[in-house]
């Protein structure tokens, strides 16, 4: 047993280098998940422009809503109450995806108050709970109480919603 060399624990090079690579990248998605934007535009109820500190002009689509489309019923009073939450407004971004089909970054939205804009979108029956793609239980009670008290778009009769909408206009 004396030839036999002691055994020391050592990390390899590629495990060191895949710890330090998955801890950066780590650091930087941290850093690009939590971040304040000034609201320079509102295009409708779930997407709006963000100025980013470095002045980069983002496009960004709100979390766990679905919002009537421009030219649909709602569509302009959903982009008004979007509108007097957050423009011109500091609001904070959380990134729930980085990018979605169309490159926005798919984001949950904080007031300078702290409010959860998808929620108080929900509650003021702006928008539809987006349950293709959230499960929250707030969000689905926020927009069941909406329809209940018929606010909003829900004192509509026959409220589209707008992933139907969008579909119908495919068609022609």
């Amino acid at each position: 047993m004396k030839n036999k060399k002691m055994n020391k624990s050592r990390i390899s090079p590629t495990i060191l280098i895949t710890i330090i690579l998955l801890f950066s990248c780590y650091q930087s998605f941290g850093q690009k998940t939590n971040y304040k934007v000034k609201i320079i535009k509102i295009v409708d109820g779930d997407t709006f422009h963000g100025l980013t500190k470095d002045k980069e002009d983002i496009r960004f689509r709100i979390y766990g809503i679905d919002a009537p489309e421009k030219k649909q019923a709602y569509g302009n009073k959903s982009k008004q109450y979007l509108s007097n939450l957050i423009f011109g407004k500091t609001v904070k971004i959380k990134v729930q995806t980085p990018s979605d089909r169309y490159g926005r970054p798919v984001v949950w939205v904080y007031t300078p108050g702290g409010k959860d804009v998808s929620a108080e979108m929900l509650k003021a029956g702006m928008a539809w709970h987006f349950k293709r793609y959230d499960s929250t239980p707030e969000y689905a009670r926020y927009e069941k109480q909406a329809r209940k008290a018929r606010i909003g778009l829900w004192a509509d009769n026959n409220p589209v919603a707008p992933w139907d909408f969008r579909k119908s206009k495919k068609k022609r």
